[in-house]
């Protein structure tokens, strides 16, 4: 069973405007209202794959009950902690016509151990020897090893540990040996000390330098310039077909859904990389920060660039 973790999960509420404009009135087309938190995107993909999942997360207030009342309408199982008093957060993204996008993310509520104790303890009890834990997304609300704190938690259960992290997260993170993480070029350059460019041999050198931490899986997010991928079958590299992009947010949450359907479906790592490369690409048509046309996933996936580099 997969289980996904989301420690600061929000609502997402995207405006769309034509231009954003300083000191004037800028003059909203639509809005939509959606989820956010990579946790909670990864197990609402795995369910338009068609796979089931475990979503476990802290809300607070009438924001975290309409966080709950999302995930459920979803169809999903659903094992989040919710206090009534404060509030959980809420984001704005903000879509110009041109397709950039604006970001703009509240901090949370800010939590403690102490107020992670019932948390790790409902982890503890639901999560089952030989699952596969993902632990995605912001979670500078809580102290910034808290995601080794899980893993060292559960690390009797022999789980298979997926990581998409950065910062202080991913550089600790790393240090326990997950299964896979996934950082873009940024992320990368911080685990190796140095910048880094897309050029594949970069990224190889780069990636083997971090051979002694023993992670079986590395996936490297390139953006529009697709990734390139390090497991033990070889290296990889995979470049999307052209698209209209109109919202890049949730893509990178899209592409580890579809790694994470892919490998656990027993699929080879070749249709596993297609189908996660698809699944993004086709959530960077949609206005929307989570989900993705299935059918459309599947037209894209078959576009797909993909080689083997070594």
């Amino acid at each position: 069973m997969i289980n996904t973790v989301t420690l600061n999960p929000a609502i997402d509420k995207v405006f769309f405007l034509n231009e954003l404009k300083r000191n004037v009135t800028n003059r909203i087309q639509n809005s939509i209202d959606t989820i956010g938190g990579k946790g909670t995107h990864v197990s609402i993909n795995l369910k338009l794959f068609g796979m089931g999942s475990r979503a476990f997360g802290i809300c607070y207030g009438m924001t975290g009950k309409r966080i709950m009342e999302i995930l459920n309408d979803h169809e999903l199982e659903v094992h989040f902690i919710h206090h009534p008093q404060k509030n959980s957060r809420t984001n704005y993204v903000i879509v110009e016509e041109s397709k950039d996008n604006i970001l703009l993310a509240e901090k949370g509520v800010s939590l403690s151990y102490d107020d992670l104790e019932d948390f790790f303890n409902l982890l503890n009890k639901e999560i089952k020897d030989g699952d596969s834990l993902v632990l995605a997304g912001d979670a500078s609300n809580t102290p910034p090893d808290v995601y080794c704190r899980i893993i060292k938690e559960l690390e009797k259960k022999n789980l298979r540990v997926f990581l998409d992290a950065s910062g202080q997260a991913l550089k600790e993170g790393i240090c326990l040996s997950p299964f896979l993480i996934k950082p873009n070029l940024d992320e990368l350059s911080l685990l190796c000390g140095r910048e880094l460019s897309s050029d594949p041999d970069d990224i190889i050198e780069a990636v083997k330098s971090l051979s002694h931490y023993n992670v079986q899986m590395i996936a490297v997010s390139l953006g529009k310039d697709g990734s390139v991928l390090f497991c033990k079958e070889g290296i990889f590299q995979a470049k999307p077909p052209e698209i209209k992009v109109v919202s890049s947010v949730g893509c990178g949450d899209c592409f580890l859904s579809g790694i994470l359907y892919g490998y656990s479906s027993g699929f080879s790592i070749e249709e596993t990389l297609r189908i996660a490369t698809g699944a993004s690409a086709s959530k960077a048509e949609t206005p929307f920060s989570v989900g993705f046309d299935p059918q459309r996933m599947k037209s894209l996936a078959a576009l797909t660039q993909l080689r083997k580099i070594r």
